[in-house]
């Protein structure tokens, strides 16, 4: 298994693939992580992926950025955000049940970080010679928002953007970009005992997006934050059907 880490564009990214040598990824995917961690958090996801079949194994290309923020000065070593999350009130809004709070909200950061995600995309795009129709873009959690406002604000029309425990944010805002966008396929997954993002706003998400002309598959799992094993799998067989559209 071939694993390096890069910078590419601002943010350094760790890239998996068991390509054969000489052989160019046929999809790109991108893949980032939530807030506190870090690159190499989902980069286990690679290896079951690529022995999950030969289709992937031999088309795939794995990419894992790092967030932009440090948090090593705010006591997580090592642990970097996309944006900071006040975390208190997080758990009010949670307390509270006012979703309202959470999904107009607008972080302070989250265009920045935006607009960096987008330049390593679009320079791993030039790298490998693909195109938007030749790349998953998603995340978990944090992950997740930035993906999907990269996807809404800059107008990219992946294969497939990836929602896993994420959320809805910037409501009016998102709203009238994803009724501007043409659509594409979303697989999203959230947990119904979900403690930190409730289940509510990403159901809301869900709604915003196939009322907009995206094709969504949601999956909800009885579970917390996470990503479960069969959320896994079925990300597994959506990549196999891209890489078997692409063979047809």
């Amino acid at each position: 298994m071939n694993l390096s880490r890069q910078k590419i564009g601002p943010l350094d990214c760790c890239l998996v693939s068991n390509l054969p040598s000489g052989m160019s990824p046929r999809l790109l995917v991108i893949l980032n992580h939530g807030f506190g961690a870090s690159a190499e958090d989902l980069i286990d996801f690679a290896p079951f992926l690529i022995d999950f079949s030969e289709l992937i194994e031999q088309g795939c290309q794995f990419v894992f950025p790092g967030a932009p923020v440090d948090l090593g000065p705010s006591g997580m070593p090592g642990g970097r955000a996309w944006w900071p999350i006040n975390m208190a009130k997080l758990a009010e809004i949670n307390q509270t049940r006012n979703f309202d709070q959470l999904t107009r909200l607008e972080p302070e950061g989250m265009a920045n970080a935006t607009g960096q995600l987008m330049e390593t995309t679009r320079e791993l795009q030039r790298r490998f010679g693909l195109d938007d129709s030749r790349t998953v873009i998603g995340g978990f959690s944090q992950g997740a928002m930035v993906s999907t406002n990269l996807v809404l604000r800059s107008q990219v029309s992946p294969a497939l953007l990836a929602v896993f425990s994420g959320t809805l944010l910037c409501r009016d805002e998102w709203q009238k970009l994803a009724e501007s966008h043409p659509g594409c396929q979303v697989l999203q997954s959230h947990g119904r005992q979900d403690p930190i993002l409730p289940l509510v706003p990403a159901q809301q998400l869900q709604a915003l997006l196939t009322g907009s002309g995206f094709s969504v598959e949601f999956c909800e799992f009885n579970g917390p934050h996470t990503i479960p094993m069969p959320v896994l799998q079925r990300l597994g067989e959506r990549l196999n059907e891209i890489l078997g559209q692409l063979n047809s």
